[in-house]
């Protein structure tokens, strides 16, 4: 038997719509003529560098144990396949900046609650400390993976971020004046 063996493999990502069906199995019909594989396994994209694959290693022993994972490295086809993709990692980084800036605003009304209604005890600052820490840390790990740089998105977050610690010292000065 001859196996003719691939020098590359192309990994396609597509998503159609759900309805109306037929256009779904169409697409399917027309890679599996084509010789398609359709593994049963979740895919995912990240990018290829350094810091990823020490990442990736740590992982790959967790699914080793349970499971399989197979590692297939590309490059988009074309510049339009690759603009697509850089735009869906820099819509997801922008909607964990965006919690971020809700979670941000949350905390500054929250203090502006507690002064209001006199929440000043010292278990309450301390409780705001937290919370804030925790915006920090969140901040921290979302620029870790973003990828496409595009350091406004991180600023208008540190710039709020600013304003929650200027409202974190005040609250801190009323309740221990």
């Amino acid at each position: 038997m001859v196996i003719k063996k691939p020098c590359s493999w192309l990994t396609i990502l597509y998503d159609v719509p759900s309805q109306p069906s037929r256009l779904k199995v169409r697409v399917w019909r027309e890679f599996k003529s084509i010789g398609a594989l359709y593994p049963q396994l979740s895919i995912c994209l990240i990018p290829d560098n350094s810091d990823n694959r020490k990442r990736l290693s740590k992982i790959e022993d967790i699914i080793a144990d349970n499971s399989r994972i197979m590692k297939i490295q590309g490059k988009s086809v074309n510049e339009d396949d690759q603009n697509n993709l850089l735009r869906i990692f820099r819509i997801e980084r922008d909607k964990q900046y965006d919690e971020i800036l809700e979670e941000c605003q949350e905390f500054i009304d929250e203090i502006k609650t507690n002064i209001r209604n006199k929440k000043t005890a010292q278990e309450e600052v301390e409780e705001m400390h937290e919370v804030l820490d925790g915006l920090v840390r969140w901040l921290d790990k979302v620029k870790s993976i973003d990828w496409i740089e595009r350091p406004s998105a991180a600023v208008k977050v540190e710039k709020l971020l600013q304003k929650c610690q200027d409202s974190m010292d005040h609250f801190a000065e009323i309740s221990h004046p």
